[in-house]
């Protein structure tokens, strides 16, 4: 009886010991930061003016009065939204053509992944050029169509829907990859069920695929909606947040406060705004992912 107990007490211990050197890590990387933001949220902490000055919830109250908070708020909700809706909607539809049998289907899903596997500053690096108004690939259909050639990255409303564009072209693979995992999943005899009874294809995946990829859908909404409020290179690769603060995210109004304007304590207070706003995505999708299981 002591031996077992002796061995259970060695067990957990060794436990523990593999498994501090990853909590230290992660307190070191993740918690640290996050509390160490937020209290310099409550300071006017800027070292060009060698200033750390208690201001209480000034930082949070000068969020409200920002009209450039306000535009990049909305942007952000613009460009989230967009691109989650685009990159599922193309995700399943990728996802179903890959599931067909054809020939060189493998070689078919090595490409579609090429996007999603290159660094984003290589994406939107090759994204300046294609939207380039003198020499990009766009302008040049369009200039032999029409003879004009559009001004993608200094137009206020094309710049926003390049940068949603390039965004869309770099992630959907990863659903795509996703989806496809999901829908190889599903059994066949119930696609020959529905096909006995009369369903055809549109009604088979309408009825039996959708409900059934509907938990991972709603999953990888969550998902690329937390990661689409956090990007960042895209932006700053391909528009620097222009023209004027039309492209700019939330989380570049962090880089742009914290490492240009130098301004630590107010930017501290925008990424806490930032985190809060993922928490609020998170919770609320947790909540539809718990409702889409207990359908099933």
């Amino acid at each position: 009886m002591f031996g077992q107990q002796n061995l259970s007490t060695r067990r957990i211990l060794l436990a523990w010991l593999l498994v501090t050197p990853v909590v230290l890590w992660r307190l070191l990387t993740s918690v640290y930061p996050f509390l160490r933001t937020f209290y310099i949220s409550f300071f006017d902490n800027s070292p060009v003016r060698r200033t750390f000055d208690f201001v209480g919830l000034d930082n949070y109250m000068a969020l409200t009065r920002d009209a450039n908070v306000d535009a990049t708020l909305t942007f952000t909700l613009f460009f989230t939204v967009t691109s989650v809706a685009l990159q599922v909607v193309l995700g399943l539809a990728i996802a179903e053509l890959l599931n067909q049998r054809f020939k060189m289907r493998n070689f078919a899903r090595a490409v579609n992944l090429l996007p999603w596997a290159m660094a984003p500053i290589v994406i939107a690096t090759a994204a300046r050029w294609i939207f380039h108004q003198d020499y990009g690939l766009i302008n040049d259909i369009i200039w032999r169509i029409s003879g004009e050639r559009p001004l993608w990255l200094v137009n206020f409303t094309t710049a926003r829907f390049a940068v949603t564009i390039t965004d869309v072209w770099k992630n959907t693979a990863f659903l795509a990859v996703i989806f496809l995992s999901g829908l190889q999943g599903i059994p066949l005899e119930l696609y020959e069920a529905a096909k006995i009874d009369g369903a055809d294809g549109a009604r088979s995946y309408w009825y039996i695929t959708l409900p059934l990829l509907m938990p991972l859908i709603i999953s990888m909404i969550i998902f690329t909606a937390i990661f689409r409020v956090l990007t960042f290179e895209i932006v700053y690769a391909l528009t620097n947040g222009g023209p004027g603060t039309a492209t700019s995210l939330l989380s570049y109004l962090v880089y742009l406060e914290g490492f240009r304007v130098l301004n630590f304590g107010y930017a501290s207070a925008i990424a806490m705004l930032l985190f809060f706003i993922v928490l609020i995505v998170g919770v609320l999708g947790y909540g539809f992912l718990r409702r889409a299981w207990e359908r099933l």
